[in-house]
Formats: C-alpha cells, structure tokens, sequence
C-alpha cells in the first residue's frame, strides 16, 4: 500500500490493484478490452501540482476504444473516462453504449482492508451504509467508498456529470466502476468519472474531494460550505404528513395549530403535506387545493394559520413530477402548460427536462402558490426523474434541467428555501445549483416499533459523505412516542431541521423545549454530525458499540450516544475530547445532559460509559480556559449555545445568555459569586466543582458576570 498520504499516479496500482477495461454495447456481451499504450506527462493548474497517466485500451478489431486519464495531485486522483465505438459507416448495424454500465473500469487484486463504509441505494431515493471489508460483497449503486489501510484512510466518490454517472460496486478480488448514461444511440462517452482520495483524517478528506470535484466540473453546484442555511429553517415547525398522512384538510391544521398556540409552543411554520393538492389517479390535475378537503380555498387556510394562530411561515408539498404519476395529460392544467411540459415513451406527464421550459411551469405554479401566501416548498420523489426520462435522455442532463429550473422558481419566489426530499440518489445530488437542505435518510415511521435503529443508522452514516454537499434533514418525529426521546436527542445534533409531526391531542410539549428558545429558535449544531472515528467502520445495530456521533456548538464539542442494537444486553463505550476533531485545549469540562454528570478530563483522556437497550447519552465537551468554565443552560441539550461573549481577567467572567434558565458552570474555587445585569444571584453547589444558577425568563439583554476569591 502507500506509505503516508502520497497517492501519486505511480502508486495508483497499490490502491486500484490492477486496472481492466470492458464495454457493454447495446446489444450482445460484454466487451474486454486489452491495455494498449500509457502516456504520462505532469503540469500545474488551480488545484495544484499534478502528474497525469493517460492509458489506452481496446479490443483486437480496434471498434473499441476507451482511454483512462488519471490526474494525480498530492492526496487525491480525478479520473475521467473517454470512450468510442468506431463504426465502419452509417450503414449496417450499429454499435453504441449500453444505457447502463457501457464502460466498466475493473480494479482487480485490491489488498485487503482493515475498515469499509459505503454508502449505497438501497431505494432508488434512499442510501444506507454497508460494512463488509470483503470487496465482493460491496453493493451496486455505491455512492461513497470509504476504507482504511493501517493510519491512512482511503475514498472513492463516483461523479454524476453533465451526461454520465458513476457507481461502484464489488468485484471478484476489489472494484468494478461503472459509468452509464442511460440513454440509447451513444456512440461516444467522455467523463470526469471519480475522485480517489487519500489521508489521515477521515473527515477531511470528503470535504477536499466535493470541493475539487465542483470545481472541475464547473457546475453551478456548490457544497455545503458554500451555501446559506434557510432563515426560515432555523425555527421550530411542524409536518401534517404523520398527523394526518393524505386526509391533510383545513380544519384538521387549524385544530392543530391552536392546540400549539394554547399550549404556547412557539412553531414557526407549518408543511402542509402530501394530500393538499387536486389530483386524478395519483397525477396533479389543479394548481388549486382540493376543493374538499380545503372548502374556503388554500388562500383562506394559510390566513388563518397566520393571522389567527401565530404561524410566521407556511410551507407546501409536491413532487419534483408535479405529483407521484406527474401532470394528468386530460387536465385543463396540462393543456394550459403544454408548452412546458413533456410526456414521455409511457406516456407520463412532467415539467419538461429543459432548465428554460421546466422553469416556465415551476414559475407559473410557484407563482399561484406565493399568492396564497406560501413562503416555502418541500419538493418530494426527486430521484424519480431517472424512472420517467430513462432511456430518452442522459441522466446528467435530465437531473441538471429539471433542478435548475425548479431552483430558479425557488430562488425567485422563495430565497430558494427548498427542502429537498427523496433526492439521495448521485444525480440529484450532484446537480442541485443552491438549495442547501436536503433528506439524509429513508422516512421516520412511528409506527415501527423497531424503527429507530436503521433510522438512526442511515442518518449517521449517510451524513458522512451526504453533509459535504447539504445540511441534511433527519425528518420529522413524534413527541409522544416510544422512541421519543432518542428521536429528539438524534435531531439535536444533526445540524438541520427540527420539526414534529403529532396528531392533534399528542404534542409533549416537555421532549420539544430541550431543542428550542422561547421565540422557536432552534439551537441547531455549527457542522453536519459524523460518527466518531471507533466506530467508523462499525455497525452498531449488528456490533456491541454504542452510536456516537460528534458535531460542535460554539467552541465545545457534542457527542450524542445511543443504543441502537438488536440485541438487549448493555452496550459499553468511551467518550473523551479527541471524539471531536479539532477541539483545542489541554482540559476539558465533560458533561452528560441526563445524568448532570461532570468530570474533569485531559485531551488525550476517555472515559467508559454503558447504555441500556433503547438509552441514549448526550456529552458535552468544553475547554477549559480560566477560572470558570461556563456549561450553559442545561435544561436545554446543546447547553453550551446559549452562551456568547465569553470574556475573563483572570477573577471575573462575563457573558451573554440568550435567555434564562437553570444555568451551570465549574470552576475549582468554592467561592463564586454571580450576578444577572448588576444584581447577585443564590449559587447552589451541585457537586464537586459543579455550580448552578437559576436565571429569571427575562426579556432583556442577560449579561452575567461570575467573580472568584483570590
């Protein structure tokens, strides 16, 4: 294998093993073809120093021909693929790419790993991770490779480009990469394929391989670093989808919405969800709202939502198609739009896969919508525009078209507030230009008694490759449910979205306010979560390892813990500060939300812990900079966000809370003193060196100054 991070293209073969290259035509078998020739030569460019090995393959009557190009910098590989079946004439018959898998790149003989995780379609919509270091065993449709060899880690991203996407899947002794257009009649392919990638942070290394990707690619497409956060998605809401599934109607929201105003939990929006819309036989036949379920019109719902109940924003549902079968081709809908609409070989109706004309439809819907009073959408079923252009367009170019042209309608009616949903699949995610929210695993169904675990898996690990291009939405949940708590706590780090879903008379308001301010702000984590580097290339449903996921608030580190096994003994873990890369300091204040347990720890310390089935944990880690270490309001999760303005002289500590409640600190000195805007506070010594303060609910700015006896 390598030695260190070099993966410069003369130790390309350590990492791929050896290189083999077929075709699949149209028709007939698959086509090995033999290496021919290699060329290499070396230069410089936006993304620094690199060495470039092109190698040539093709069979024995020359009809085919397919060149690799692997361009090599200091900790990463960007790999395209040109392809050509040379035809004698237009005459006779003809031989192009298969739609699916026309070019096959073999990595054989790879050596053995010491860790994997990918991430892989398990549904079209869907990823999952995959754990098996057997090579064979990867699935098909792998989206993201991740493997360790000794202290080198090592990942594979296949690309979706403007017409060809990559996937990954096992071979007999490594890797087969499949590139496909699917579409018919190609007789050409040219591609920038993958990235393969190297180093010794894991974390890091997705990062750095999305970022060279986009910016070859030259897409309007940006990562996740590059994108705004919705301001609308930073308060609380809630989803009519688990409420009420497709009976959705005007009284049962507003029945809601004032038992959420008379409990005064402060939702900020509302989703209106699938079953709003007019439709015939699961395809939309109206811009306007069934006319049943919404008797005074949509107009009138939203009004009241607003005006009545409290609601700031209101949001509503449709598939990236129009509806789940697209536009019901007899509708006065479809007649009025034709001209921005395409049916395809089946006969389904869509926005038409061209950004130009696609936008004409979104704008025309979009627009009606905004005049109802609609601030927002969630755009369903996305990883569907493969199923409805296949075989008559080019994936790449079907996916980019009908992103663009939603997203320009979403940008200009709704500051491109999206979430996107469904989506998973590379073509959809590689092709959104700036919508910044998207789903990051399969739904949350309450009524799965065992549900949590595989919930809670993919969305853990999916984040991993999937938080590099958007702040992922971990769907809504129940309040009242037998998973409740670890639903709430899971939402607490996940760096997104946080809303539920309970029928009217089940909202516990208690598993809500641990998650929001008053005014419903969430107190959302600074990154997307990953899972901590132990368990990496665990699976904790199948393996006695706790879930731990770290993300950051502020300068402190949070680690959320959670049984998640299928099994129902205790499971037993450690947690320390180097769970969370980047963490500075020497020592650090360990606190446990549940337990109001605290420890004093060095960087390089760990501590065990032990969950029962169904118990999850939630750490916070702070460095210790002075003579008090402020933890925060811990009636809330992520205690340590409300803390801002931190400043220290040594004796006294200033700083602003965002609002009041009980409020912790450590210092080692028995004697502190704490005062709210001037005036003193009681202090109550919890335990050794832990202190509390319960500050009053006031509307006015919290300056809190904690002073220590020399």
């Amino acid at each position: 294998m390598l030695q260190g991070n070099d993966i410069r293209s003369n130790s390309l073969q350590a990492v791929l093993g050896r290189i083999g290259v077929s075709v699949s035509p149209d028709s007939g078998p698959v086509i090995p073809l033999m290496y021919s020739a290699s060329e290499e030569s070396v230069g410089t460019d936006e993304l620094g120093a690199y060495t470039e090995t092109n190698q040539t393959y093709c069979n024995e009557k020359d009809t085919a021909l397919v060149q690799l190009c692997f361009r090599a910098y200091d900790t990463f590989v960007l790999a395209s693929v040109k392809g050509q079946f040379n035809n004698a004439n237009d005459f006779g018959k003809q031989l192009c790419f298969a739609g699916q898998n026309g070019i096959i790149i073999n990595a054989g003989e790879m050596a053995q790993t010491d860790g994997l995780m990918a991430n892989y379609q398990h549904k079209d919509w869907w990823t999952r991770p995959h754990f098996n270091k057997e090579w064979s065993t990867l699935p098909e449709r792998t989206q993201s490779l991740l493997w360790r060899k000794e202290e080198v880690y090592y990942h594979l991203l296949p690309v979706c480009g403007p017409v060809f996407r990559t996937a990954v899947c096992g071979g007999a002794s490594g890797l087969q990469i499949r590139v496909s257009s699917h579409q018919g009649g190609r007789t050409g392919c040219e591609a920038f394929s993958f990235v393969l990638g190297s180093g010794t942070d894991p974390y890091k290394l997705i990062d750095k391989q999305v970022q060279a990707a986009l910016q070859v690619l030259d897409y309007p497409t940006l990562p996740r670093a590059q994108k705004p956060y919705p301001e609308i998605l930073e308060s609380l809401g809630w989803c009519s989808w688990d409420a009420f599934y497709h009976q959705v109607n005007e009284e049962g929201l507003l029945v809601k919405a004032e038992e959420l105003k008379t409990a005064g939990l402060p939702v900020q929006w509302v989703m209106i969800d699938d079953g709003w819309s007019q439709t015939i036989d699961k395809k939309l036949s109206s811009f306007e709202a069934d006319q049943e379920k919404f008797p005074q019109g949509l107009a009138e719902t939203v009004r009241q939502l607003k005006d009545q109940h409290g609601i700031r924003w209101v949001g509503v549902w449709h598939t990236i198609a129009g509806y789940w079968g697209g536009i019901h081709p007899d509708s006065p809908l479809a007649k009025q739009y034709s001209d921005y609409l395409y049916s395809n070989a089946k006969g389904s109706l869509i926005p038409y896969p061209d950004a130009g004309r696609g936008f004409g439809f979104w704008h025309a819907w979009h627009s009606f919508l905004e005049r109802q009073g609609v601030d927002f959408v969630k755009v369903d079923s996305q990883s569907a525009v493969l199923n409805f252009t296949k075989h008559e367009w080019a994936i790449g170019e079907a996916a980019a078209a009908a992103h663009q042209a939603l997203e320009a309608s979403a940008s200009l009616h709704y500051n491109n507030t999206i979430i996107n949903c469904m989506g998973m699949a590379a073509e959809n995610m590689w092709h959104r230009p700036k919508s910044s929210v998207s789903r990051n695993s399969d739904d949350f169904v309450p009524q799965d008694q065992f549900g949590f675990a595989e919930h809670a898996l993919q969305n853990a690990y999916n984040s991993y490759y999937h938080g590099a291009f958007y702040y992922g939405d971990w769907d809504m949940y129940w309040t009242k449910n037998h998973d409740d708590i670890q639903n709430a706590v899971l939402r607490s780090v996940s760096g997104g979205p946080i809303y539920f879903s309970d029928a009217p008379g089940n909202t516990d308001t208690s598993k809500i306010w641990p998650l929001i301010y008053g005014n419903g702000r969430i107190i959302r984590c600074e990154q997307t979560p990953n899972p901590t580097a132990d368990i990496l290339f665990l699976d904790p449903t199948n393996e006695t390892v706790p879930l731990k996921l770290w993300n950051t608030a502020s300068t402190s580190g949070v680690v959320a813990a959670f049984h998640i096994g299928k099994y129902t003994d205790a499971v037993k873990g450690t947690i320390g500060p180097s769970d969370v890369p980047g963490l500075k300091g020497d020592q650090f204040v360990l606190y446990e939300h549940f337990s109001g347990e605290m420890k004093i720890l060095g960087s390089n310390e760990q501590i065990a812990f032990e969950l029962q089935p169904a118990q999850c944990a939630l750490y916070l880690i702070i460095p210790i900079a002075g003579p008090v270490t402020p933890i925060g309001l811990t009636d809330k999760y992520i205690a340590t966000d409300a803390v801002s303005e931190l400043n220290s002289d040594g004796t006294h500590v200033s700083l602003q809370l965002k609002e009041g409640g009980t409020f912790r600190f450590v210092s080692e000195r028995s004697s502190v003193t704490v005062k709210l805007n001037g005036k003193p506070l009681p202090v109550v010594s919890v335990s050794e060196q832990l202190f509390e303060v319960e500050v009053p609910l006031l509307e006015d700015k919290l300056l809190v100054v904690l002073s220590v006896a020399e």
